[in-house]
């Protein structure tokens, strides 16, 4: 158990500044005797000397005006409530030593540290007293130039620096609030960003929530606890001697939160103790930092003494915090017990109770001391025999596993883990870990998973060859990690690949494969497949004959494989299936016998897409579209011709599919593209024929580098069937600058001819817009051969798509409704957002539930009133019976929603 590198300087007894939010730092020898130096200097100067203060209560008096900025300044760099820690954090104890009136003791241990408020704002703050305020301003720019150098302060201090040399335009001699509020203002997004509390205490009050939620969830994942995070808030209030919820909180974190807060806040007030929490909270931090979390521990204390102090300096600033409120000191102390070196005494007990030592090796070890391992791999002999190999000796493991997906691979890493007996679990790492990181993030957290776990644990890293592809930090962390192999030679780890992956690897970085035992898994024959099965089968509580499961392999050789349900996945989704069957024809016939698979349970064709019947049928059947039928009719009869001419010996080059959906919403492309995709599957053009859905979302990353992968992994899940891209000309419309939507077109391009023999791309939207999609890419229109306009309904053609809408929810529509249906739908204005048949879906539905409110109002009424049911037949006038089935399943006009005498309010309220 290891602390990450860049915190292991804390266990040392060098000179240390931490500040929290930055991290260790070692001080160089010498740098604050020189800024100490600079600080004198600077109020020597001739500029300063005559500016003085009698009010200041920790500086010998008179207090230069400069030296009492600069002290504000030296609590104000931190952060406004942050932690400063180390041997050296005593800022200005030691750069004002000869300055303070009354100097306490400099401390040099580690777990010291503080958390001041840092009232202190630019441009002035003790300064404010000088008569020439430009002066006076022009003295504290050089104050912080005379900070120069602690690295820990320098983004924040190189921030402020900007906004003295671009100043606002405005009276300098206004009062120092006024003056302040226009400094702040002015400062720019990349100031503010270094300098939140800029952004004024409301402003900086919900940064400090941001961060303190993002911790504490983090530490939850690493250290889970029976707690919400309102109850987490709260009790944090409590902590910090809150009488109530401020109303700031509103704006933080949201009405919602806010008002939950309010609600618990009372109840968790009853009997809370400080000193219980601090325990509590003490013990959590504790399970979080051994489990790996030290980073986020460390951002939670952070953001948690910041949100303290900001939220009992409100309506101001943020207040000094108290040591006693966050267990700062006691997980400092903690991390140095924990995590620093120890002297080590051998027990004797572990020499005298070992084992006694035996002429070889016991059954089931190997020669290295290694137990055997027992793989249940199937088909897979290049990877059971580097598995045998790996376990008989000595050596770190170091193994690259390559091939499909679904062949055992991760089956295969579990199994080595567990043969290796190293003490703790695999820790796992995958190549969405990296994606999108920046090179020196990336980078760390390689380096920190690789010192975690050498020595004692199996790294595993899956996707190695995604990560070593990225275009942007691929090659550098292929590099890096060639480099951690060497640093620390005993570490084991195991990398999988996609089939073909240690070649990718090669090709950036030839050195790094041969740093592994190279084994590849690949596809399963009848056979392999037969035996999946019969273990499928095991694990259900049924066996099978043998032509069963022979049968069930050859069926299983000859699926195509769909999105992730592929190999070895294949045999669990075929048993679910077979057994159900057999199940139910034991309950038929034979109750109570053994659950037997036989050859006739086991079906002639497995469809992994689940989609039963005639897609053509389906397709001629639908209401309407009739341009379109026919432009998929063309399509049909193209495929079959070309057929014809394979099998008449023939040359023929193959169509490109893909096409482009034009039309309004509800017109029907998304139901034609799954129909589509079941044509095709049944004319052999697609392998699996299934729909995979999309919109921009699911394309376009958040930041560089997230696009392509998340482009490609889409694509593949589509293989074999239909990638439908509604409203893809939202990749092209983007107003932002430096949009990845054209990264995801380009992508998307490649991707398609790459695939083009087993994959079917349809973009989809309104016609003018999908016309200038086409034109944003000079690849896109040739590679969208066949356009197809799905027109608007008819009403009459909406009419009977209502009534199919309703038959299939099993009502009926009484005489009448027909004719008050078109006399809506005349009415309706017909423009791009007119929703055709997802109209008629949406007024289904309101007039069902109209109905519903009917029938069910008419059952209560008489529940309500037995003399009514009694007197039935007296008064034929007042009768009242039961609703009739009939009137259960019919709908009537009355059931419509209103005729409105604006239409457009109508399509407002229902679409």
């Amino acid at each position: 158990m290891r602390l990450p590198e860049h915190l292991e300087l804390l266990l040392t007894d060098e000179p240390v500044l931490d500040v929290y939010s930055h991290g260790p730092w070692r001080v160089p020898d010498g740098l604050f005797e020189e800024i100490s130096a600079r600080i004198d200097g600077l109020a020597a100067d001739p500029r300063a000397v005559e500016l003085t203060t009698d009010e200041h209560k920790l500086l010998t008096l008179p207090a230069s005006l400069v030296t009492a900025e600069i002290f504000g300044m030296l609590a104000f760099l931190p952060g406004g409530g942050a932690i400063k820690a180390g041997s050296w954090s005593q800022l200005p104890e030691r750069l004002l030593h000869r300055h303070l009136v009354n100097p306490g003791p400099l401390s040099t241990r580690m777990t010291r540290w503080d958390a001041p408020g840092g009232r202190w704002r630019p441009p002035v703050d003790w300064l404010i007293e000088a008569p020439d305020r430009a002066l006076a301003i022009e003295l504290a720019r050089d104050c912080l130039s005379v900070l120069e150098g602690i690295e820990p302060l320098e983004e924040r201090r190189k921030a402020l620096l900007r906004l003295y040399d671009d100043p606002p335009v405005c009276d300098v001699n206004l009062p120092k609030t006024e003056l302040r509020e226009h400094w702040h203002a002015h400062a720019g997004d990349d100031i503010v960003a270094a300098v939140p509390e800029l952004l004024g205490p409301v402003g900086y009050l919900e940064w400090v929530c941001a961060g303190l939620l993002a911790s504490y969830e983090h530490l939850m994942e690493a250290a889970p606890r029976e707690e919400t995070v309102e109850v987490h808030l709260v009790q944090l209030l409590l902590q910090g001697s809150m009488e109530q919820v401020p109303a700031e909180l509103a704006v933080a974190l949201g009405e919602d939160r806010y008002g939950e807060l309010l609600q618990r806040f009372t109840a968790e007030r009853r009997g809370f103790k400080a000193g219980a929490w601090q325990e509590r909270t003490r013990a959590w931090l504790v399970r979080a930092l051994v489990a790996g979390a030290a980073d986020a521990c460390r951002g939670w204390l952070d953001m948690a003494m910041r949100f303290i102090a900001i939220v009992q300096g409100l309506p101001g600033d943020p207040w000094f915090p108290k040591a006693e409120w966050i267990p700062v000191g006691q997980f400092q102390t903690d991390l140095r017990r924990l995590y620093a070196p120890r002297r080590r005494v051998v027990n004797p007990l572990t020499e005298t109770l070992t084992s006694v030592p035996a002429a070889g090796a016991a059954p089931g070890t190997a020669a290295g001391g290694r137990p055997e391992i027992a793989t249940s791999l199937v088909e897979q002999p290049e990877v059971t025999e580097a598995l045998a190999e790996l376990t008989r000796g000595s050596a770190p493991v170091r193994l690259l596993i390559s091939g499909p997906d679904g062949t055992g691979k991760r089956d295969a890493a579990q199994e080595l883990g567990k043969a290796l007996a190293l003490g703790r679990d695999p820790h796992w790492v995958t190549d969405n870990l990296f994606t999108g990181q920046r090179l020196s993030d990336a980078v760390a957290k390689l380096h920190a998973d690789a010192r975690d776990c050498a020595g004692d644990r199996l790294l595993i890293i899956e996707g190695l060859d995604g990560i070593v592809a990225d275009p942007g930090n691929g090659e550098a962390l292929a590099a890096e990690l060639h480099r951690l192999l060497a640093v620390h030679p005993d570490l084991n780890l195991v990398a999988l690949c996609d089939a073909g992956g240690e070649e990718r690897i090669r090709e950036i970085n030839p050195v790094l494969p041969q740093r592994f035992r190279i084994a590849r898994t690949r596809p399963f024959t009848a056979a392999g497949h037969a035996e999946l099965f019969r273990r499928a089968l095991d694990a259900r509580g049924a066996r099978g004959t043998r032509p069963a499961i022979e049968a069930a392999g050859a069926l299983l050789a000859a699926t195509p494989p769909t999105q992730t349900l592929r190999n070895a996945r294949l045999a669990p989704h075929l048993a679910d299936q077979v057994v159900a069957a057999a199940r139910a024809r034991l309950e038929a016939g034979e109750p109570g016998a053994a659950l037997v698979v036989r050859k006739q349970d086991v079906p002639a064709a497995l469809d992994t897409a689940q989609a039963a019947g005639n897609p053509l049928a389906e397709l001629s059947d639908l209401t309407g579209l009739e341009t379109v039928k026919h432009e998929i009719a063309l399509l049909v009869a193209g495929t079959h011709a070309a057929r014809l001419r394979s099998e008449s010996g023939l040359r023929i080059t193959p169509p490109t599919r893909h096409m482009v959906f034009t039309g309004n919403p509800g017109t029907g492309k998304t139901m034609v593209a799954r129909l589509l995709g079941r044509i095709y599957k049944r004319l052999g053009v697609l392998s699996s024929g299934h729909l995979v859905e999309a919109s921009r979302a699911h394309l376009v990353g958040e930041y560089i580098g997230q696009t392509a992968p998340r482009t490609r992994r889409l694509v593949e899940r589509a293989v074999g069937g239909v990638l439908f891209i509604d409203e893809a000309y939202t990749l092209t419309q983007s107003p932002l600058k430096g949009d990845y939507g054209h990264e995801a077109i380009a992508e998307l391009v490649k991707l398609m001819e790459d695939h083009r023999d087993d994959l079917v791309v349809v973009v989809a939207g309104y016609e003018q817009e999908m016309a200038e999609f086409l034109a944003a890419n000079p690849g896109l229109d040739s590679r969208f051969p066949k356009q197809i306009h799905f027109p608007d309904y008819s009403d009459d053609e909406l009419i009977t798509v209502f009534g199919q809408l309703a038959a299939a929810d099993g009502f009926e529509l009484a005489p009448g409704t027909e004719d008050v249906l078109r006399s809506m739908l005349r009415r309706a204005p017909r423009g791009p957002s007119f929703g055709n048949g997802r109209l008629m879906r949406n007024m289904l539905d309101v007039a069902v539930a109209n109905q519903a409110d009917r029938v069910a109002s008419a059952a209560v009424a008489l529940t309500k009133d037995p003399a009514a049911k009694k007197g039935a037949g007296r008064d034929k006038g007042t009768e009242q019976a039961p609703p009739t089935r009939q009137e259960l399943v019919t709908l009537t006009a009355d059931d419509l929603p209103p005729l409105l005498d604006h239409p457009e309010e109508f399509f407002g309220l229902y679409l």
